[in-house]
């Protein structure tokens, strides 16, 4: 008698990754809870029922789905292969699909491409959960966008914009949730590297010369990869330049000229030595010097150009005059009668019809003339007009 062994075949690649597979996701699902991830939801096509909802679960590398199936039907879904995919190697193998939680054995249409995988998954009734298992997953958890507390930000700016800052300074303000570093630099002020993390506020020196215009220039620079960061620079209750970004280790530049005291309209530099004189800046004469320079000078380039020199003369020595003022009530009606001739010659600019950078010349050197000839030839002339009387008095008496 011949005794016959039966012969075992060996399980071919795909049968042995099927049942390992299949061996962990039974053990998976009674030892631990599917871990749900948030993902964007396949395409997908349902006949005779209804998808409740969509689960990624790392832990078993597959897709859950529930659903709630009333008669005999279908399921077509697009599986995106950047969500999950089944591969030995390079090469793509099937999914294991269990309906139920019994393995699908039936052969199921699929339709592979190189970005997704569409397989119909044939269905009876009162199915209730769908279990898709590959090898790999992806979760497409997006990290949650930043989010710039804007609103907070621009009542901080507006804080700021009503904050007195001192004349020829500007403030640079830095909005950020993480660490950041770059560099500040102006033609007034020496290059500055700055370094630190969340907001921060930074002064420096901002204003135009006698020979050249003032400019500033910032960079600075996200240190990660998450977060905002957000920089404005301000001036005279005016904002300069402003820049934010979100992008990973995100970069701002930003470079605009200085605001001088005198661009800034009624808010701008005063008229020290006139409001020490009289008093007050609510007085007349000094609302009249105040109104004549935003009203008439500053109307024009040559007017801004003709101030922005004016002023770096002016307030190098006008507050030493202003307190020596205040400490000598002699000195103060000295200069209060000084002031009377120069305030009664630009009452003539009120009256004159200015439309043009011309016009605006010819009676500005005009003024100028006049307050020379008032201040300096006139004193000269009666100067020398007393010393000839003398000396002809003096004469006749010999």
């Amino acid at each position: 008698m011949v005794y016959l062994s039966p012969v075992i075949q060996p399980l071919s690649v795909n049968v042995k990754f099927k049942v390992i597979i299949l061996f962990f996701v039974m053990i998976g699902t009674f030892i631990s809870p599917t871990f749900a991830q948030q993902f964007e939801e396949p395409n997908y096509r349902i006949r005779g029922g209804e998808v409740l909802s969509f689960e990624i679960d790392p832990d078993t590398t597959s897709l859950i789905i529930s659903l709630d199936q009333r008669a005999r039907g279908e399921l077509t879904i697009t599986l995106p292969r950047n969500l999950i995919d089944a591969k030995i190697g390079s090469e793509d193998t099937d999914f294991i699909i269990l309906v139920d939680g019994a393995f699908k054995h039936d052969p199921m249409d699929e339709i592979i491409t190189v970005s997704d995988r569409t397989i119909t998954i044939p269905l009876r009734g009162y199915n209730s959960k769908i279990t898709i298992i590959g090898t790999q997953v992806f979760s497409q958890v997006t990290p949650a966008p930043t989010v710039i507390p804007q609103q907070q930000i621009e009542k901080k700016i507006e804080m700021e914009l009503k904050s007195e800052i001192p004349n020829g300074e500007a403030k640079l303000l830095i909005f950020s949730d993480t660490k950041w570093s770059g560099a500040l630099d102006s033609t007034s002020s020496d290059y500055t590297e700055i370094v630190g993390q969340n907001d921060r506020s930074i002064v420096f020196a901002c204003e135009p010369s006698l020979l050249r215009e003032g400019f500033f220039g910032a960079k600075i620079q996200k240190m990660t990869e998450d977060g905002y960061l957000k920089i404005v620079a301000i001036q005279n209750q005016k904002i300069m330049a402003q820049g934010s970004t979100e992008a990973q280790f995100g970069e701002i530049i930003i470079q605009e000229n200085c605001i001088s005291s005198f661009e800034t309209g009624s808010g701008g530099g005063g008229c020290l030595i006139a409001t020490a004189a009289f008093g007050s800046e609510m007085a007349p004469q000094v609302q009249f010097l105040r109104e004549l320079r935003d009203n008439t000078v500053l109307q024009t380039e040559s007017g801004i150009s003709f101030m922005a020199g004016f002023n770096q003369f002016y307030y190098s020595f006008s507050p030493a005059v202003a307190d020596y003022e205040r400490e000598n009530p002699a000195f103060k009606e000295a200069v209060k009668i000084a002031l009377t001739p120069l305030l009664t010659s630009l009452t003539l600019l009120q009256y004159a019809d200015i439309d043009s950078e011309s016009e605006m010349l010819g009676y500005g050197i005009g003024v100028i003339l006049l307050n020379i000839g008032m201040y300096f030839v006139a004193p000269v002339v009666l100067i020398m007009s007393r010393r000839q009387f003398v000396n002809m008095v003096k004469e006749s008496k010999n």
